[in-house]
């Protein structure tokens, strides 16, 4: 038989778990949270890191039509050289062929 006293105690270690039950629950809610936010910011990093690639690959591009650009501009000022002497030298022909005549 059971005794007002041992039953007193099994209330009190009865109102004990109660209280540890809706405690896990508060931290198992808890960490569900924290789980879900962990998941958004893996997914957020993902984008970040997809956005740092492109910006990346068009830098890369930029870079590369800028080198095309430059060898251009140098191929240009090259051919606007050699015109440049060409038409000096046509120039003193034309001046050596007018002194002939």
């Amino acid at each position: 038989m059971t005794t007002p006293k041992e039953t007193e105690k099994a209330k009190v270690v009865q109102e004990g778990l109660n209280a540890i039950e809706k405690i896990m629950k508060e931290v198992q809610a808890g960490s569900e949270e924290i789980l879900k936010s962990a998941e958004e910011i893996v997914v957020a990093a993902g984008q970040v890191k997809k956005a740092i690639e492109q910006i990346a690959s068009a830098a890369q591009e930029a870079e590369k039509a800028t080198e095309e650009a430059a060898t251009a501009a140098k191929q240009q000022a090259q051919g606007a050289e050699e015109l440049a002497q060409a038409i000096e030298e046509i120039a003193a022909l034309a001046d050596e062929l007018q002194s002939m005549s």
